[in-house]
């Protein structure tokens, strides 16, 4: 029986609640005022820098088998997140060949098949070169399984909301270019990072062959529960993106959930608050009180559950295929957003890998707490990020320091990623 929507939005609601605010930078005038909230949140990447890792900027053939493939060495370096719940607490990450990274991730033996999460940063041109050409070192591992037919493969987008999968099927069939495919998933309206940068993503998926497929929460049902929470959107609608209703609300019990939202999401809401972008849905309804901090987490875990059931629903159509999400690091950093939603529901030998791409101090801390910290941007230094999450057993005194702090007090850790690549 179905879970009513009422109900999980009751279950979520008595076990999470948000963290006192992080320091870090602040807003002094409201730049953002009357505008809608993606654009705001693409002016806010340009005008506040130090919250994000890369500038803003963008760079801007169809063949029927691999040897038109390019197959020359990637360029990144790579490494093991290597978690660590012991006393000691000590994390590390381990230097790993590409051809080791390119054989796991690309999921070559597995019956089950599986999901790769590649944590991008919506802006960073960098980013999307490394995904065409992790792309395509795993389609052409995939080709050498020594199979007539190789196991299906296909690139899960953020980008693209479910109401427009027709279109990128029209796209991948040829039926329409690449700028009318642009123009039918209304990118520029509904996703405002530069699609120029994507661009080569499309059209190695279409040279491939690669279905892509739109993983993303409709905007308008989005909105209704920005407004409402989830108990304000139909249950017919809302089964759409939650497919395991039970699953959802145990979910969010979890002690290791809670912890996961106190250190990424709250912080979140409140950089929204300190920018005056929450008194406008992600449509752009405007709102007579700043969204409550409810219906701010009940949209955001609405989109993780949205990609990860979507990405789940493809694999198991396609028995051993592997689904490669793009989609923003926030999402993949510390497994609870998509990660660990995937996992959830994976069965039958599923397999789920996350890899931060470029990851900088500044994506792994609370946002706007290391804002000001020298090399915060940078991804070249990944011995400096934060390579796990500590969470508490329950009923310790998190007012208590000492208890707070004891080793006894670790229930366990939250790694950031399986892997970490830098470009």
């Amino acid at each position: 029986m179905l879970l009513l929507p009422r109900s999980i939005a009751c279950i979520i609601i008595a076990v999470v609640s948000p963290s006192p605010c992080v320091n870090g930078f602040e807003v002094t005038s409201n730049p953002f005022q009357n505008v809608n909230r993606r654009e705001a949140l693409g002016s806010a990447a340009v005008a506040l820098s130090t919250l994000i890792s890369q500038p803003l900027t963008a760079s801007a053939a169809e063949v029927d088998n691999t040897n038109n493939v390019k197959s020359e060495s990637v360029g990144f370096r790579a490494y093991s997140v290597i978690p660590d719940a012991s006393a000691s607490l000590s994390p590390e990450i381990m230097a790993i060949e590409k051809s080791s990274l390119l054989k796991e991730v690309a999921g070559i033996g597995n019956k089950g098949g599986g999901a790769l999460w590649l944590g991008e940063h919506h802006n960073s041109i960098k980013d999307h070169d490394l995904q065409t050409d992790l792309i395509k070192a795993i389609y052409l591992q995939r080709q050498l399984v020594g199979t007539e037919t190789p196991p299906a493969m296909a690139i899960g987008l953020e980008q693209v909301q479910i109401q427009f999968q027709s279109a990128l099927d029209d796209y991948i069939q040829g039926k329409i270019s690449l700028q009318e495919m642009k123009s039918q998933v209304q990118w520029d309206k509904r996703w405002i990072w530069p699609f120029d940068g994507y661009a080569p993503i499309f059209e190695t998926a279409k040279e491939l062959q690669i279905p892509l497929i739109a993983l993303n929460v409709n905007s308008e049902d989005l909105a209704e529960v920005e407004r409402a929470g989830l108990p304000g959107l139909p249950q017919d609608r809302l089964k759409q993106y939650i497919k395991d209703p039970q699953g959802f609300a145990a979910f969010a019990q979890q002690r290791e959930f809670r912890d996961y939202v106190n250190y990424v999401i709250a912080p979140s809401y409140d950089m929204h608050e300190r920018m005056g972008l929450l008194k406008t849905t992600i449509s752009g309804l405007q709102l007579e009180e700043n969204m409550s901090f409810r219906n701010f987490f009940s949209g955001r875990i609405l989109w993780d559950e949205s990609m990860a059931s979507h990405a789940h629903s493809w694999v198991v159509d396609n028995p051993g295929g592997l689904l490669i999400g793009l989609v923003g690091a926030d999402h993949v950093k510390f497994r609870d957003g998509i990660p660990g939603r995937f996992a959830r529901m994976a069965s039958n030998g599923m397999t789920c890998t996350s890899v931060m791409l470029n990851p900088t101090l500044i994506d792994t801390r609370p946002s706007g707490t290391v804002g000001n910290v020298a090399d915060a941007a940078s991804s070249q230094y990944p011995d400096r990020i934060t390579l796990q999450l500590r969470y508490l057993k329950d009923g310790v005194d998190v007012q208590n320091p000492e208890e707070r702090r004891s080793p006894e007090s670790t229930a366990g850790v939250l790694p950031l990623a399986d892997y970490i690549v830098i470009s």
